[in-house]
């Protein structure tokens, strides 16, 4: 988290983490599923509940809700070690995969929320990777998206 904030159990928040030094290795089939898998076992474990993921080539956006007796600096330690260890032996590659810091926005209305998946969901196309938002592969949400 950043410095000066602390989490609420039950809150939204709007996470973005990216891998150290902006390495494009995330935005694979066998990669992203990693991730995937991660945030299910951390919904299975009541740590929270995801609403969105969106991999993309050297970060990830997901908009979460913080699990009750949670804290999100936790949570996205348990995240980031167990992704890394797996991602890691998936590649073949060794040391540390993800950038020590990362982004927390806390999300307190509706038409936030609503308009951080629709950011998390158009990223691909701003980024060139695609033409049109539903063609990208590596993303999940509990929405339908249009």
């Amino acid at each position: 988290m950043r410095k000066g904030r602390r989490s609420i159990p039950g809150t939204y928040y709007a996470l973005t983490f990216a891998t150290l030094n902006r390495k494009p290795i995330l935005a694979n089939a066998d990669v992203a599923n990693i991730i995937f898998q991660c945030f299910d076992w951390l919904e299975t474990d009541e740590r929270l509940t995801w609403h969105c993921i969106m991999v993309m080539p050297d970060h990830v956006h997901a908009v979460i809700q913080l699990g009750h007796k949670q804290t999100l600096s936790n949570v996205m330690k348990s995240l980031q070690n167990f992704t890394a260890k797996q991602i890691n032996a998936l590649l073949g590659r060794r040391g540390s995969l993800w950038q020590e810091t990362y982004y927390d926005h806390g999300i307190r209305r509706d038409a936030s929320l609503n308009a951080i998946i629709r950011y998390c969901y158009e990223n691909p196309v701003r980024r060139g990777l695609v033409q049109e938002a539903k063609d990208y592969p590596y993303w999940q949400c509990k929405f339908k998206m249009d």
